[in-house]
């Protein structure tokens, strides 16, 4: 095998295959950057339940300890990686860890999976993903909640068809994109539900016949209990990440439409909005434009994150039960749709939080006679007239 690898662990020495490595492993080794600290907290709890189940002795049991847990402050220094010629983020670890405490850290591995091991460690991006989802969603909802205690008295015409229909203000509008987004949030943090349970302890799919200490490992982990039956693992792989994106696909449905708000009231044609200058770009040849390019692409990424979704969805889809080396394609739409979210989130803030709304434009919409003719209507239905008379002869403007 080429030299541009690392031995796999899984390597009997037997003949490999460069090309085929560097197909399987794709740039598996770049995703797995994000599960280094998830992979190596799995481990620790890992070590810990062979040593209480006394599958490993004291002595192993805490120079393994002693090595992740350099590892992993070496890691929050900076001083290593997930390597191009690693397999994946366990063989990185394990690699490393052999190498500085020597033969003790091939103990770590016992009855622990690469298929579990990554469930696990995707179920604890998960939660991180989750609360930091959450976070930039409340930061977000509470700039809604306070341009709207600001100005959320100016008027601002309500459209049907695009057209003016009614009096509405800033306050319903703002209101009603963050009632969107909480009930959107809701959907979000739903998404936990299907993290309580640990999949370590269920190995390739079937269990192991080690007497593990599951219950003791999910608890050291944050969850609820182990996964049960074990060949549950496998059969779910990938259901939480789509359940997350399905939930972010939902926030990203408010965010395009609050986008599209923002981008047809920034037009001279309405003038409701101005956008903060510097969150605007300019021409390459009209120097007297600024263009909305934020809230445009705010819009086109709300469609890739649909577009993520899609992506994962397609991986899992049509695949029997166990195991399958497809699930590796789950992480590149996974976080590049959490990505997205979040940038789009904390642009969203941004903009809102910087607006300028302006009062005159408002004001002179909202003066437009016809937004007053359903009011109309409605009184004359309730002094007496039927309704349906009342609404021609409005129409007719009498």
């Amino acid at each position: 095998m080429s030299q541009d690898f690392h031995r796999p662990i899984w390597d009997r020495g037997d003949a490999i295959d460069a090309d085929m490595m560097r197909f399987t492993i794709g740039d598996d080794w770049l995703m797995d950057q994000r599960l280094v600290e998830h992979d190596l907290r799995g481990s620790l709890a890992h070590v810990d339940g062979l040593r209480e189940a006394e599958l490993v002795s004291a002595e192993d049991h805490a120079a393994i300890r002693a090595g992740l847990e350099a590892l992993l402050a070496s890691w929050r220094r900076g001083e290593w990686d997930v390597e191009p010629g690693d397999e994946d983020v366990h063989s990185a670890v394990e690699r490393r860890l052999v190498a500085a405490i020597g033969e003790p850290g091939e103990r770590l591995h016992t009855g622990r999976s690469r298929n579990d091991q990554v469930a696990l460690d995707m179920r604890l991006w998960l939660r991180e993903a989750l609360g930091l989802v959450e976070v930039e969603l409340q930061g977000l909802l509470e700039v809604l909640e306070a341009r709207a205690d600001e100005q959320g008295a100016l008027p601002l015409p309500g459209y049907t068809h695009l057209r003016r229909g009614m009096p509405s203000s800033v306050a319903d509008w703002l209101g009603a994109h963050g009632t969107a987004l909480r009930a959107s949030l809701a959907d979000v943090l739903h998404v936990a539900a299907r993290l309580r349970t640990s999949p370590l302890g269920s190995g390739a799919g079937y269990g192991v016949p080690l007497p593990l200490q599951r219950a003791f490992v999910a608890r050291a982990l944050g969850f609820e209990a182990p996964e049960e039956p074990v060949t549950a693992t496998q059969v779910l792989r990938g259901r939480a990440e789509l359940a997350y994106l399905n939930a972010l696909e939902s926030v990203a449905l408010d965010l395009e439409k609050l986008a599209l708000d923002l981008w047809l009231y920034s037009t001279e044609e309405f003038g409701f909005v101005k956008l903060p200058v510097e969150l605007t770009t300019g021409s390459s040849l009209m120097p007297h434009k600024r263009n909305p390019d934020v809230v445009e692409l705010l819009r086109g990424n709300a469609r890739q994150v649909r577009a993520d979704r899609d992506a994962l969805r397609e991986v899992v889809a049509g695949l029997p039960s166990g195991y399958h080396r497809d699930f590796q394609l789950v992480k590149p739409p996974l976080f590049r749709g959490h990505d997205r979210m979040i940038g789009m989130l904390r642009m969203t803030k941004r903009v809102v939080g910087g607006m300028t709304l302006v009062e005159e434009a408002l004001e002179a919409a909202a003066d437009d006679p016809a937004l007053q003719a359903t009011r109309k209507a409605l009184e004359a239905a309730r002094a007496g007239e039927s309704f349906r008379s009342a609404y021609r002869r409005v129409s007719r403007g009498e």
